[in-house]
Order: structure tokens, then sequence, then C-alpha cells
């Protein structure tokens, strides 16, 4: 579709805690709420190509998002993307993805991408708050596991 028609907000982070107690937080979707104030809540039975409901909230102070995407991917303790497709208008992939890094530590990487016809548009109404909250999730999510609450 080109250039104008694709867009991609992304975060990472180093948590200093193991792939594996990582990984436990991200695919325990019953306790998103605890720690993600982007993606407040997330009810999937983690089998691919099944459904994934999402509670997104874009904006501080403002009602949040209800949307239904599905899982296209589930590589334990590497990564987990879902996703949506309405034909050529619009597609979004999201992906988590979780590296071993030598000092113990983990790399968590985020990203969505989005393209079609539709994506200009949505760019424009939720660009800033999508990578603002890409942004937040990742801190909190580091913060959430480094204060040893997971």
């Amino acid at each position: 579709m080109g250039k104008l028609f694709n867009y991609s907000y992304k975060a990472e982070i180093i948590i200093n805690a193991g792939i594996k107690q990582v990984w436990d937080v991200l695919v325990d979707h019953e306790k998103y709420g605890q720690w993600n104030p982007f993606t407040t809540e997330v009810n999937t039975n983690w089998k691919v190509g099944e459904k994934v409901e999402l509670t997104v909230q874009m904006k501080k102070g403002r009602k949040s998002i209800s949307q239904t995407e599905r899982l296209l991917r589930l590589d334990p303790s590497k990564e987990i993307i879902w996703g949506m497709k309405w034909g050529f208008f619009l597609k979004a992939a999201r992906t988590q993805r979780l590296t071993k890094m030598t000092n113990e530590g983990t790399e968590y990487y985020t990203e969505d991408k989005i393209c079609g016809i539709l994506s200009p548009i949505v760019h424009l109404i939720y660009g800033r708050q999508i990578q603002n909250g890409f942004e937040s999730m990742a801190g909190s999510l580091k913060k959430y596991i480094e204060d040893d609450e997971a």
C-alpha cells in the first residue's frame, strides 16, 4: 500500500528480571489492569486464531475503547502477536517480544503496525495516544516487575 498507508508505534525497555518472570506477567490476562494503564483488560484463552478482547484507555479520564482482535502467534517466553483485519480498509498487528539479555535482564519490545486506507485517519485521531500508551505500558511493566509486585 505504500508508506502513506503504513504506521508503526513502538516502545522498548530493559527489565531487571528473568524472561520467565516477565512472560508470566504478560500472559496473566486477569491481572493486566494491575500494571497496564493502556490495555487495562485482556480476555483470551491464548489459542492461536481465537479472540482477544481488549479494553484500551487511549486517554486518561476518557471512556475506554473495546475492541476484538485475534491471536495470531504465541511463542512461549518469546512473542505474542494479536491483530485484526478489515479487508483493505484496515489491518493491525500488535507484537510483544521478549529477548534475554546477557546481564540476567530482559528486553521488552512492543510494536503495533497498522496499514490500509483507513490507517491515516486512525493515525491522525489516535497516533499520539497509541505511542504514549505504549511508552507508558512499557514503563509500568518494568516498575510492576522490578517492584516485585508480580
